[in-house]
């Protein structure tokens, strides 16, 4: 759900603060408040481009934030890109002079994620609004999500992968042809693949740190050679034992033999640890011939990469595919015979799960027409019939199944597809009924309908509100509403409107209770505020109320 919003100069929005809740918001004013403008900040914020021209005049920069509750999808994105995981708050910016900055919990981040996020977190339904629910190619994919077996749908598609590589494969080899010269050289490049003797796909990375090490190494040796030097061949430890002895000699200063203990304690000390210094740095280096094959075999592997280029993978992949060149050209017909007879049983099992997908979706499609057509009835759409049209297609990775939802509004009428229905106020009605059924399904927190209730009123827009109310129970449900039987069924009602000065216009959001929003029902109703339509508004907002519990 969406916790908070915070708009500032935004076009016609001075500033705005506002926390929501959960369950079913309706928002009403005016024409020309700047309800839109409130849903569009909300777009922005989602996803939608802003631009300069939304900022409000004589401002320097539009900021739109939200604080959206974290579900598990989105616990599971925020975690993978290394952001925060227990807020999701999006901001949005842009200056006059066109610089935009999106960020995701105070860190800059791109648009493409947000989207990717929020695509199915939030839906925003206008009237009108040609999206995926009335374009027949989403359809199929919309009976699946009610299906709910993705587990079976990837089952389908690693066997129709595996049929159509094979079938791929067979038609490549049949229009396959070399001549004499193209064989050699084939022959010649698998011969120096071979030769290559690839087998390990990480053998130049290994080849390289090695070198490096190798290098370091010297580099170490280098300096324990010096160390060696100075020690010894005449050096600090020799002249230090030549001291010692001359030491002994001084036996009778008596004064003197403890600072002659101490340097002779101090010689075997040095020495000690000179020894341990040795032993743990003196490290085994590698031999000339060692060194020069590594360099020869790393020039061989990246000389090949080169003149591939490609991989030690990819190169293992082409030396099997000019294997099977060479085969299938020696062997031609027997090769064929073999794939053909591979892609025939791939085609069976594909076709047998296929059918096996097919059938389920079209018992599931009778259920699906059923909670549809329930739905509809408590929309006051009675007569209206519904169907999923199923036609068999080619092959493909989503079965042999195309399917189209049908629709006839009047009893009599012929069944059509959704997006030939006429009528705003019908069409407004099955948008509703279907996103209560396939919202919850696509996993959207938050749903926002937009005047998608216009063409309808009286005890119809009651039953819209009804149905919204219903659908608040499990998604949180914005909606932006001219209806007084809409706005009565809202758990909170927010009143958009304009405040006016001498110097400028801003519109502001408020939530109202009470005396206030019976008042605002009752201008909804008859355009005045009267004891007639005040009683009315009070007897509809509390008859929507217990219809809505």
């Amino acid at each position: 759900m969406l916790n908070s919003l915070y708009i500032k100069d935004f076009i016609l929005i001075d500033e705005l603060n506002i926390d929501f809740k959960d369950d079913f918001s309706v928002f009403t004013g005016e024409t020309g408040a700047g309800k839109s403008i409130f849903i569009d900040c909300i777009g922005c914020l989602i996803g939608n481009q802003l631009n300069v021209s939304m900022i409000r005049k004589n401002c320097e920069k539009t900021i739109i934030e939200g604080s959206f509750e974290v579900d598990n999808n989105l616990k599971i994105k925020l975690k993978e890109a290394g952001y925060d995981d227990e807020q999701f708050i999006v901001t949005r910016e842009i200056n006059t002079d066109g610089r935009s900055i999106t960020r995701l919990n105070q860190r800059a981040t791109t648009l493409s994620f947000i989207k990717e996020c929020l695509t199915d977190y939030v839906d925003i339904h206008c009237q009108h609004d040609n999206q995926y629910l009335l374009n027949d190619k989403y359809h199929l994919t919309l009976l699946d999500q009610y299906c709910q077996f993705d587990e079976k749908l990837e089952n389908l598609n690693n066997l129709y992968n595996k049929y159509n590589n094979l079938k791929k494969e067979y038609e490549k080899l049949t229009s396959t042809t070399f001549n004499e010269a193209q064989l050699e050289f084939i022959e010649y490049q698998l011969r120096e693949l071979e030769n290559l003797d690839i087998t390990d796909i990480e053998e130049d990375v290994k080849i390289q740190n090695k070198l490096k090490a190798i290098s370091e190494l010297e580099k170490q040796q280098k300096t324990i050679d010096e160390m060696k030097h100075l020690f010894t061949e005449d050096g600090i430890l020799d002249k230090l034992y030549t001291f010692t002895k001359l030491a002994h000699n001084l036996s009778n200063f008596d004064d003197l033999q403890e600072n002659i203990e101490n340097i002779i304690n101090t010689y075997y000390s040095i020495e000690d640890d000179y020894q341990t210094i040795v032993n743990k740095l003196d490290f085994d280096t590698s031999s000339a011939d060692e060194i020069d094959f590594l360099n020869s075999r790393l020039f061989d592997l990246q000389r090949a990469k080169r003149k591939y280029n490609a991989s030690l993978k990819q190169l293992l992949e082409i030396k099997e595919d000019l294997d099977n060149q060479i085969k299938a050209y020696n062997n031609k017909e027997a090769v064929l015979a073999e794939l053909l007879k591979e892609q025939k049983q791939a085609y069976k099992k594909y076709y047998e799960y296929a059918v096996e997908i097919s059938n389920i979706r079209k018992n599931k499609a009778l259920q699906l027409t059923k909670e549809i057509l329930q739905e509809l009835k408590d929309l006051s759409l009675e007569n209206a019939q519904f169907e999923v049209l199923f036609e068999q297609t080619n092959p493909t990775s989503k079965g042999i199944d195309s399917a189209k939802f049908m629709i006839s509004m009047n009893r009599g009428m012929p069944l059509q597809p959704l997006n030939k229905v006429a009528s705003g106020g019908e069409l407004s009605r099955l948008m509703l009924g279907l996103k209560v059924i396939f919202s919850k399904l696509q996993g959207s927190k938050l749903i926002i309908f937009d005047e998608i209730d216009a063409g309808v009123s009286g005890y119809t827009a009651l039953n819209i509100g009804v149905k919204m109310a219903k659908l608040a129970k499990e998604i949180q449900v914005f909606s932006v509403t001219h209806l007084p039987g809409v706005a009565a069924c809202g758990k909170y009602h927010y009143l958009i409107c304009k405040l006016e000065t001498e110097d400028s216009t801003s519109s502001i959001v408020k939530q109202i209770n009470d005396e206030k929003r019976i008042e605002q029902l009752a201008i909804l109703s008859s355009s005045t505020v009267s004891k007639t339509s005040i009683s009315a508004a009070k007897e509809l907002l509390e008859k929507a109320q217990k219809l809505c519990r």
